[in-house]
Protein backbone atom coordinates (compact mmCIF):
# COMPACT_ATOMS: atom_id res chain seq x y z
CA UNK A 1 0.00 0.00 0.00
CA UNK A 2 1.04 3.21 -1.13
CA UNK A 3 2.41 5.63 2.03
CA UNK A 4 -0.32 8.02 1.14
CA UNK A 5 -2.74 5.82 1.27
CA UNK A 6 -1.66 4.83 4.53
CA UNK A 7 -1.61 8.30 6.13
CA UNK A 8 -5.72 8.62 4.30
CA UNK A 9 -6.27 5.43 6.38
CA UNK A 10 -4.88 6.30 9.46
CA UNK A 11 -6.53 10.18 9.36
CA UNK A 12 -9.66 8.38 8.28
CA UNK A 13 -9.96 6.47 11.14
CA UNK A 14 -9.39 9.22 13.43
CA UNK A 15 -11.71 11.08 11.99
CA UNK A 16 -14.31 8.46 12.23
CA UNK A 17 -12.83 8.13 15.94
CA UNK A 18 -13.53 11.97 16.76
CA UNK A 19 -16.87 11.68 15.57
CA UNK A 20 -17.51 8.42 17.80
CA UNK A 21 -16.29 9.57 20.70
CA UNK A 22 -18.16 12.77 20.79
CA UNK A 23 -21.42 11.63 19.35
CA UNK A 24 -21.59 8.09 20.80
CA UNK A 25 -21.59 6.37 17.25
CA UNK A 26 -19.34 4.09 15.35
CA UNK A 27 -18.47 6.22 13.09
CA UNK A 28 -19.62 4.81 9.82
CA UNK A 29 -21.53 7.53 8.58
CA UNK A 30 -18.10 9.50 8.18
CA UNK A 31 -16.13 5.98 7.07
CA UNK A 32 -18.14 4.83 4.58
CA UNK A 33 -18.37 8.07 2.01
CA UNK A 34 -14.66 7.74 2.21
CA UNK A 35 -13.93 4.58 1.93
CA UNK A 36 -16.40 4.56 -1.05
CA UNK A 37 -15.06 7.69 -2.54
CA UNK A 38 -11.25 8.17 -1.42
CA UNK A 39 -10.43 4.59 -1.28
CA UNK A 40 -13.09 3.61 -4.12
CA UNK A 41 -14.16 0.65 -2.64
CA UNK A 42 -17.55 -0.89 -3.83
CA UNK A 43 -20.14 0.41 -1.44
CA UNK A 44 -20.76 -3.19 -0.12
CA UNK A 45 -17.50 -3.58 0.80
CA UNK A 46 -17.03 0.60 2.30
CA UNK A 47 -20.09 -0.84 4.60
CA UNK A 48 -18.46 -3.81 5.61
CA UNK A 49 -15.29 -2.31 6.19
CA UNK A 50 -16.70 0.33 8.25
CA UNK A 51 -18.57 -2.12 10.33
CA UNK A 52 -15.15 -4.30 11.04
CA UNK A 53 -13.56 -0.88 12.39
CA UNK A 54 -15.72 0.87 14.45
CA UNK A 55 -15.78 -1.22 17.27
CA UNK A 56 -11.96 0.11 17.95
CA UNK A 57 -13.78 3.58 18.14
CA UNK A 58 -16.43 2.08 20.79
CA UNK A 59 -13.61 0.10 22.72
CA UNK A 60 -11.70 3.00 23.40
CA UNK A 61 -14.60 5.35 23.62
CA UNK A 62 -16.42 4.01 26.11
CA UNK A 63 -13.22 3.46 28.34
CA UNK A 64 -13.68 7.45 28.66
CA UNK A 65 -17.37 7.24 29.57
CA UNK A 66 -17.58 4.05 31.34
CA UNK A 67 -14.72 6.38 34.09
CA UNK A 68 -17.41 9.22 34.22
CA UNK A 69 -20.30 6.72 35.31
CA UNK A 70 -22.11 7.98 31.38
CA UNK A 71 -23.12 4.37 30.65
CA UNK A 72 -26.22 2.55 31.98
CA UNK A 73 -25.04 -0.94 31.43
CA UNK A 74 -28.46 -3.01 32.50
CA UNK A 75 -29.92 -1.14 29.39
CA UNK A 76 -26.63 -1.82 27.30
CA UNK A 77 -27.07 -5.59 27.92
CA UNK A 78 -30.89 -5.46 26.83
CA UNK A 79 -30.12 -3.53 23.56
CA UNK A 80 -27.29 -5.84 22.89
CA UNK A 81 -28.83 -9.09 23.24
CA UNK A 82 -31.76 -8.17 20.58
CA UNK A 83 -29.21 -6.10 18.39
CA UNK A 84 -27.09 -8.87 17.45
CA UNK A 85 -29.72 -11.08 16.11
CA UNK A 86 -30.94 -8.80 14.06
CA UNK A 87 -27.31 -7.48 12.84
CA UNK A 88 -26.73 -10.70 10.64
CA UNK A 89 -30.43 -9.67 8.88
CA UNK A 90 -29.30 -6.31 7.76
CA UNK A 91 -26.24 -7.62 6.18
CA UNK A 92 -28.12 -10.06 4.73
CA UNK A 93 -30.22 -7.09 3.65
CA UNK A 94 -27.56 -4.96 2.47
CA UNK A 95 -26.08 -8.11 0.20
CA UNK A 96 -29.56 -8.70 -1.67
CA UNK A 97 -29.52 -5.07 -3.01
CA UNK A 98 -27.44 -3.70 -5.81
CA UNK A 99 -24.36 -1.19 -5.22
CA UNK A 100 -26.21 1.52 -6.77
CA UNK A 101 -29.32 1.20 -4.48
CA UNK A 102 -27.16 0.57 -1.39
CA UNK A 103 -25.61 3.94 -2.26
CA UNK A 104 -28.62 5.64 -2.84
CA UNK A 105 -30.32 3.69 0.54
CA UNK A 106 -26.93 5.37 2.20
CA UNK A 107 -27.47 8.76 1.20
CA UNK A 108 -30.97 8.95 2.29
CA UNK A 109 -29.95 7.60 5.68
CA UNK A 110 -27.04 10.52 6.06
CA UNK A 111 -29.84 13.21 5.18
CA UNK A 112 -32.44 11.35 7.84
CA UNK A 113 -29.34 12.12 10.51
CA UNK A 114 -28.48 15.19 9.54
CA UNK A 115 -31.96 16.19 9.83
CA UNK A 116 -32.14 14.16 12.89
CA UNK A 117 -28.93 16.52 14.36
CA UNK A 118 -30.22 19.86 13.19
CA UNK A 119 -33.75 19.00 15.38
CA UNK A 120 -33.48 19.88 18.89
CA UNK A 121 -35.52 16.77 20.45
CA UNK A 122 -38.32 17.54 23.08
CA UNK A 123 -37.68 17.45 27.00
CA UNK A 124 -36.15 14.08 27.40
CA UNK A 125 -38.98 13.21 29.36
CA UNK A 126 -42.00 13.91 26.86
CA UNK A 127 -42.00 10.27 26.07
CA UNK A 128 -40.24 8.62 29.10
CA UNK A 129 -42.17 4.96 29.91
CA UNK A 130 -42.22 4.00 33.34
CA UNK A 131 -42.08 0.32 34.25
CA UNK A 132 -39.67 -2.28 34.36
CA UNK A 133 -41.40 -4.41 32.07
CA UNK A 134 -42.48 -1.99 29.66
CA UNK A 135 -38.99 -0.69 29.24
CA UNK A 136 -37.22 -4.07 28.86
CA UNK A 137 -39.52 -5.03 25.81
CA UNK A 138 -38.77 -1.20 24.71
CA UNK A 139 -35.47 -1.96 25.00
CA UNK A 140 -35.55 -5.35 22.74
CA UNK A 141 -37.44 -3.03 20.63
CA UNK A 142 -34.66 -0.38 20.37
CA UNK A 143 -31.57 -3.00 19.73
CA UNK A 144 -33.37 -5.43 17.27
CA UNK A 145 -33.76 -2.13 15.29
CA UNK A 146 -30.48 -0.94 15.65
CA UNK A 147 -29.08 -4.60 14.46
CA UNK A 148 -30.90 -4.03 11.40
CA UNK A 149 -29.70 -0.82 10.84
CA UNK A 150 -25.97 -1.45 11.74
CA UNK A 151 -26.04 -4.55 9.90
CA UNK A 152 -27.27 -2.91 6.63
CA UNK A 153 -25.69 0.56 6.53
CA UNK A 154 -22.23 -0.52 8.11
CA UNK A 155 -22.81 1.24 11.03
CA UNK A 156 -22.77 0.78 15.12
CA UNK A 157 -26.65 2.25 15.26
CA UNK A 158 -25.59 4.80 17.41
CA UNK A 159 -27.85 7.28 15.82
CA UNK A 160 -30.93 5.65 16.42
CA UNK A 161 -30.17 4.52 19.99
CA UNK A 162 -28.46 7.92 21.37
CA UNK A 163 -32.00 9.71 20.69
CA UNK A 164 -34.13 7.20 21.17
CA UNK A 165 -32.45 6.54 25.12
CA UNK A 166 -32.91 10.10 25.70
CA UNK A 167 -36.07 10.48 24.47
CA UNK A 168 -37.98 7.44 25.21
CA UNK A 169 -35.72 5.89 28.20
CA UNK A 170 -35.05 9.32 29.92
CA UNK A 171 -31.01 9.02 29.73
CA UNK A 172 -29.33 12.68 29.64
CA UNK A 173 -27.38 13.18 26.47
CA UNK A 174 -23.78 11.71 27.54
CA UNK A 175 -25.17 8.69 29.06
CA UNK A 176 -27.16 7.62 25.85
CA UNK A 177 -24.01 8.05 23.90
CA UNK A 178 -21.93 6.14 26.63
CA UNK A 179 -25.14 3.39 26.58
CA UNK A 180 -24.66 3.47 22.99
CA UNK A 181 -21.08 2.99 22.37
CA UNK A 182 -21.58 -0.33 24.71
CA UNK A 183 -24.12 -1.63 22.70
CA UNK A 184 -22.17 -0.97 19.18
CA UNK A 185 -19.29 -3.30 21.12
CA UNK A 186 -21.85 -6.34 20.98
CA UNK A 187 -23.15 -4.91 16.85
CA UNK A 188 -20.03 -4.83 15.35
CA UNK A 189 -18.14 -7.89 15.72
CA UNK A 190 -21.42 -10.20 14.60
CA UNK A 191 -21.72 -8.37 11.34
CA UNK A 192 -17.93 -8.21 10.98
CA UNK A 193 -18.01 -12.14 11.17
CA UNK A 194 -21.41 -12.10 8.69
CA UNK A 195 -19.47 -9.85 6.19
CA UNK A 196 -16.18 -11.55 6.27
CA UNK A 197 -17.32 -14.72 5.18
CA UNK A 198 -18.80 -13.54 1.92
CA UNK A 199 -15.67 -11.46 1.65
CA UNK A 200 -17.03 -8.06 1.68
CA UNK A 201 -14.39 -6.74 3.92
CA UNK A 202 -10.92 -4.89 2.46
CA UNK A 203 -8.64 -6.72 5.45
CA UNK A 204 -5.76 -4.50 4.24
CA UNK A 205 -6.98 -1.33 5.09
CA UNK A 206 -8.87 -2.33 8.93
CA UNK A 207 -5.66 -1.94 10.67
CA UNK A 208 -4.84 1.22 9.95
CA UNK A 209 -8.08 2.22 10.06
CA UNK A 210 -8.85 0.81 13.69
CA UNK A 211 -5.74 2.77 14.75
CA UNK A 212 -6.99 5.96 14.06
CA UNK A 213 -10.33 5.23 15.23
CA UNK A 214 -8.82 4.25 18.62
CA UNK A 215 -6.66 7.47 18.58
CA UNK A 216 -9.59 9.56 17.69
CA UNK A 217 -11.96 8.13 20.01
CA UNK A 218 -11.18 8.68 23.70
CA UNK A 219 -9.68 12.37 22.53
CA UNK A 220 -13.40 13.22 21.22
CA UNK A 221 -14.66 11.16 24.62
CA UNK A 222 -13.04 13.27 26.91
CA UNK A 223 -14.10 16.99 25.15
CA UNK A 224 -17.76 15.38 25.27
CA UNK A 225 -17.23 15.90 28.96
CA UNK A 226 -16.33 19.11 28.64
CA UNK A 227 -18.28 21.58 26.57
CA UNK A 228 -21.74 22.03 25.26
CA UNK A 229 -22.36 19.50 21.88
CA UNK A 230 -25.59 21.05 19.98
CA UNK A 231 -23.13 23.61 17.93
CA UNK A 232 -21.22 20.32 16.79
CA UNK A 233 -23.94 18.13 16.46
CA UNK A 234 -25.50 21.07 14.24
CA UNK A 235 -21.87 21.64 11.91
CA UNK A 236 -21.61 17.70 11.40
CA UNK A 237 -25.16 17.73 10.46
CA UNK A 238 -24.14 19.42 7.29
CA UNK A 239 -21.46 17.50 7.05
CA UNK A 240 -23.48 14.76 6.66
CA UNK A 241 -25.76 16.35 4.10
CA UNK A 242 -22.98 17.79 1.79
CA UNK A 243 -21.73 13.91 2.07
CA UNK A 244 -25.40 12.84 1.23
CA UNK A 245 -25.39 14.74 -1.77
CA UNK A 246 -22.53 13.34 -2.99
CA UNK A 247 -22.98 9.88 -2.30
CA UNK A 248 -26.08 10.26 -4.58
CA UNK A 249 -24.43 11.72 -7.76
CA UNK A 250 -21.48 9.20 -7.56
CA UNK A 251 -21.88 6.74 -10.13
CA UNK A 252 -22.35 2.95 -9.46
CA UNK A 253 -19.38 1.31 -9.50
CA UNK A 254 -19.37 -2.71 -9.49
CA UNK A 255 -17.80 -5.08 -6.65
CA UNK A 256 -13.93 -4.16 -5.38
CA UNK A 257 -11.76 -6.51 -4.13
CA UNK A 258 -11.76 -6.84 -0.49
CA UNK A 259 -7.97 -7.85 0.21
Amino acid sequence: MPARDRVAALLSGLGAGVAGGLLGVGGGIVLVPILSGRFRLSQHVAHGTSLAVIGATALTSLAIYGAHASVAWATAIWVALASVFTVRIGTSLARRLSSAALTRAFSVFLVVVGVRLLWKPPDATAFMVHGPAVTVALELGIGALIGLVAGLMGVGGGILAVPAFVMLLGMSQRVAQGTSLAVILATAPVGTLENSRHGQIAWRLVPLLAIGAAAGGPLASWFAHLVPQTLLARVFAVFLMVSAGLSWRKPARGPARST
